[in-house]
């Protein structure tokens, strides 16, 4: 039987690498989506896929661009950074910068702070859509587009199952940032981040249903949003972590 498969991506700074790593188990076995659903680092993972970059490219354009990484980015008054590097990202690899000319549909969320609203992308320049996902609250300025101040798509929907599950009969989903039991001091920083993480999962436990092959790469708690220097082992553990679901993956090749 062909299934048509749709693969669901969270959000998560730099921890969104753990995505690539999946994928990357996921094209050794021959599965490839035909939907795709990305929030914020889901979002920029998604898109390159999806314009045909294969996983271990991604990685390397991560690398080279510095994806989540401090010291790319450029800051502002008010004490936050421009997220017009996601942009410049991908119109610099994706020069179509179209969602129609994609190989896979994909579907971003973004966070209308304006009216308090989910805003889902689907056409359009992919530039503006990666860019407002991606925005992450309290680090980056908020987008302005049409009358309204977008940001993290993650705050109203970190793990967008329900944006292909009308689209699709098997929802692969990955989650890299599962809340689990925090190690060592909590201090300011981290405050913030293990807050906005909490809030983040609040609807995910009703999701994990919908998807026929869950994942949940362990430890990302350990990872700071924007842990760089950790890419290349963050990438191991999705990848790692994969391997595990080779027998549940395996049933959707026909």
């Amino acid at each position: 039987m062909n299934h048509t498969i749709g693969l669901a991506l969270s959000g998560g700074g730099i921890k969104g690498i753990a995505h690539l790593g999946v994928l990357q188990y996921m094209t050794e076995l021959g599965i490839r989506p035909n939907r795709i659903a990305g929030t914020s680092a889901g979002s920029l993972v998604g898109v390159f896929y999806a314009a045909g970059f294969r996983p271990k490219e991604i990685l390397e354009i991560a690398k080279a661009e510095k994806f989540f990484n401090y010291s790319n980015l450029l800051l502002k008054r008010g004490g936050v950074f421009t997220p017009d590097v996601f942009e410049r990202i991908i119109q610099k690899y994706i020069p179509h910068d179209s969602f129609e000319q994609l190989q896979i549909p994909v579907y971003i969320t973004a966070t209308d702070l304006t009216n308090g609203a989910l805003v889902v992308f689907d056409k359009g320049p992919l530039s503006l859509a990666v860019k407002a996902s991606c925005c992450v609250p309290l680090v980056f300025q908020p987008v302005l587009y049409e009358g309204m101040y977008l940001s993290d798509g993650g705050i109203l929907n970190n793990f967008p199952t329900d944006l292909i599950e009308d689209k699709c009969d098997k929802i692969i989903g990955v989650n890299v940032t599962a809340v689990q039991k925090m190690e060592g001091k909590m201090g300011y920083k981290k405050m913030i981040e293990r807050t906005f993480h909490v809030s983040l999962n609040n609807s995910v436990k009703n999701k994990i249903e919908k998807c026929y092959v869950y994942m949940e790469p362990p430890n990302m708690g350990n990872y700071h949003t924007f842990e760089f220097k950790k890419i290349d082992e963050i990438y191991q553990v999705g990848y790692q972590h994969a391997r595990q679901f080779e027998a549940e993956l395996l049933k959707l090749i026909p």
